[in-house]
């Protein structure tokens, strides 16, 4: 079987709006199974949007070849997409990926380690006595466990949100840009946590960021998108791998 566990081919996502269109292009990636990538480029180049389309929580306006693959078998996504069915589109995202936002995405009314049991939930997963704990501990985040976000500085905030994607033991985490919000100490410890996760767990981890520097340590793989002016009414954003 490929090491590959996403393969997209042939996407354009145009954006449209007053001031005119912007259109991301995709020409193909392949990502595998235990790598760690990073995704690079200036405001405005469509990162974010990468992460939306990577996880379906947009579609794209045209794509040839969109499939996640497991040792299950392979998921036709673009096929899943087609077909319009939310129900099942909802399963795929929420069973096989994890995406962490940059405003942190942590359901308010529970605390944090209500937040990081959510994963385990869905999968009616036990959770292992002292799990939270030890997983915790890395982040200096043992203290914040039964605080509510609320309770919680930004920094924190973001750490917790990384937490609960990691301990779902997801097949793919998608960050964007979640060391915004903490110190460099931080920062680097997350992004290494990050590598380590996907050679632990055989999980890949695609990550936005803005420091080239920061992630190009541990990153297996970088990736840039790089906007072009076509015109005066359209922008084109296309993925270059390195």
């Amino acid at each position: 079987m490929t090491d590959n566990i996403l393969v997209l081919e042939g996407l354009s996502k145009v954006l449209s709006s007053d001031a005119g269109e912007f259109e991301l292009l995709v020409d193909r990636l392949a990502l595998e199974r235990g790598k760690f990538y990073a995704l690079v480029g200036k405001s405005g180049s469509g990162k974010s949007t990468m992460l939306d389309l990577l996880s379906m929580v947009s579609f794209p306006t045209s794509v040839d070849r969109f499939e996640m693959i497991s040792e299950t078998g392979t998921v036709d996504l673009a096929g899943l997409i087609a077909s319009g069915k939310d129900a099942d589109i909802s399963a795929v995202r929420r069973t096989k990926f994890s995406y962490i936002l940059q405003s942190g995405g942590l359901f308010p009314f529970l605390t944090v380690r209500e937040n990081l049991a959510l994963p385990f939930q869905l999968r009616n997963a036990p959770v292992p006595p002292g799990y939270f704990e030890r997983f915790a501990e890395q982040f200096d985040m043992v203290h914040q466990l039964d605080k509510k976000p609320s309770a919680l500085s930004g920094g924190q905030r973001q750490r917790a949100s990384i937490l609960r994607a990691l301990a779902g033991e997801p097949q793919m985490v998608l960050a964007d840009e979640p060391t915004a919000a903490i110190d460099e100490t931080m920062a680097l410890i997350v992004v290494k946590e990050f590598r380590d996760l996907a050679a632990r767990q055989g999980a890949t981890v695609l990550m936005v960021s803005h420091d080239l520097d920061l992630v190009g340590r541990f990153a297996d793989q970088i990736f840039t998108l790089k906007p072009h002016v076509v015109s005066p009414r359209l922008t084109r954003s296309e993925l270059e791998a390195h």
